[in-house]
């Protein structure tokens, strides 16, 4: 698979409109130009590492510790780093934007290197990354770019994804819908949520309850409905926390378990769901997440990456590693599951590149989801590799729960979460 000059061209005009966009295998065939280079040959081996949030960082810090002389990139195609679990404190006025955000400038300082860039299309033949200003080679390629929403498969929203405010969406989007909460006077909102897996479990309803919060504490005349296709919220170990918070809000909040999302009208800002149809003065709808749609393309996996779950290689391809969101692991797609692997997948990489160091063992997470703006509850996991009667390794789970809301876990999370930054981003 290689591309010509007439095509990246074409795919470099199109990358900068369509996020996600990719060539079909037709548009990688045959050079006949070069494509500009947008860094050199590596400089002994090179690790490129496509996206820079806890799962990228971390696994590259991980493996530029191990391994000093190994050149480490990093591609993303965002201006600064957005943490995303106090993204919902963001929504709600509890945190400041500044608070939440990084520059990537003190990653050089670690002997990291950053280039901001959109990432096109991957031909594993030549093992190339094509991004919109030129192509990066690679020795070893770790995947780390999270997911994508896949709006298309929303009918109603394809012509008019803007009409919609996703919790899960970077950028300008997340401060529209800041400003939209800020603003607003009273009316209906309406969550839904996707069938099938999607980052961060907990985060609807922990967006939905903290609205609920918010109205009551601003004593506005509004109602929250949440249209969720599931028999009770997820992770099922905090579904009893979840339903009694909802409870305690049922004046102004609505829960439509076993309720599939059928078709969003921004004509008339409405939602068909299978409980009828409602109106919306601000809607938040999660479409499917999927994977990258040039990582389907180069054939690594559908609807996500499908790796080892215990080195998070690539079962397609020996030189790729992938984790967090978009791979298709047993674990759970959250923020601290994506550094505890993140520091696993560096060290599994960092093997690779001749480093001598023990095996790593396996992922853990933690989580402290909101109920409301003042307290959380807390769930945790721990998981572990068994061999079976064939020799297969299986991955297996034990973990707590606490499903009553407590201040004190909020401010575990907020200390977990400013810890793990001042790690990441301390030069």
């Amino acid at each position: 698979m290689s591309l010509n000059r007439r095509d990246f061209l074409k795919l470099a005009g199109v990358g900068a409109a369509l996020v996600g966009a990719s060539p079909t295998r037709a548009a990688l065939a045959g050079v006949q130009h070069s494509i500009p280079e947008l860094m050199g040959k590596p400089k002994g081996k090179r690790l490129v590492i496509l996206g820079a949030s806890f799962g990228g960082i971390n696994a590259a810090l991980t493996v530029k510790r191990l391994v000093p002389d190994a050149q480490v990139v990093l591609l993303d195609k965002a201006p600064f780093f957005i943490s995303c679990p106090a993204t919902l404190e963001y929504l709600f006025g509890m945190v400041s934007l500044d608070t939440i955000t990084r520059g990537y400038t003190s990653l050089h300082e670690r002997g990291l290197e950053f280039v901001r860039t959109t990432i096109l299309a991957l031909d594993r033949d030549k093992k190339m990354v094509v991004c919109a200003d030129g192509t990066v080679d690679y020795d070893y390629l770790l995947v780390a770019t999270g997911v994508r929403m896949a709006y298309e498969d929303v009918p109603g929203l394809t012509e008019r994804p803007r009409a919609n405010l996703c919790l899960y969406d970077k950028g300008s989007p997340l401060i529209d819908l800041h400003h939209r909460i800020a603003a607003f006077q009273g009316g209906d909102v309406v969550v839904s949520i996707p069938n099938g897996p999607y980052k961060c479990p907990p985060g609807p309803y922990e967006y939905a309850l903290l609205w609920a919060d918010y109205i009551k504490k601003k004593r506005l005349k509004g109602k929250v409905t949440i249209v969720d296709p599931r028999p009770k919220p997820i992770p099922p170990a905090l579904a009893p926390g979840f339903l009694k918070a909802m409870e305690a809000n049922k004046d102004v909040l609505t829960y439509h378990p076993h309720t599939r999302l059928l078709r969003v009208g921004p004509e008339d800002r409405t939602v068909e769901t299978e409980a009828g149809k409602l109106r919306y003065d601000i809607l938040s709808v999660i479409p499917p997440n999927k994977t990258m749609p040039f990582l389907v393309e180069a054939g690594l996996g559908d609807p996500f990456t499908e790796v080892n779950p215990q080195t998070f290689r690539s079962t397609k391809d020996e030189t790729i590693y992938a984790l967090g969101d978009n791979a298709d692991t047993p674990f759970t797609k959250s923020a601290f599951c994506a550094t505890t692997s993140a520091k696993i997948a560096g060290r599994h990489i960092a093997k690779v590149l001749g480093a001598k160091i023990g095996e790593p063992g396996a992922p853990s997470n933690i989580c402290w989801p909101l109920v409301s703006m003042d307290s959380a509850m807390m769930i945790s996991v721990t998981w572990s590799y068994e061999k079976d009667k064939e020799g297969n390794i299986q991955v297996k789970s034990d973990g707590t729960t606490d499903n009553e809301a407590k201040p004190s876990y909020l401010h575990a999370r907020r200390g977990w979460e400013m810890g793990l930054l001042q790690e990441m981003f301390s030069s």
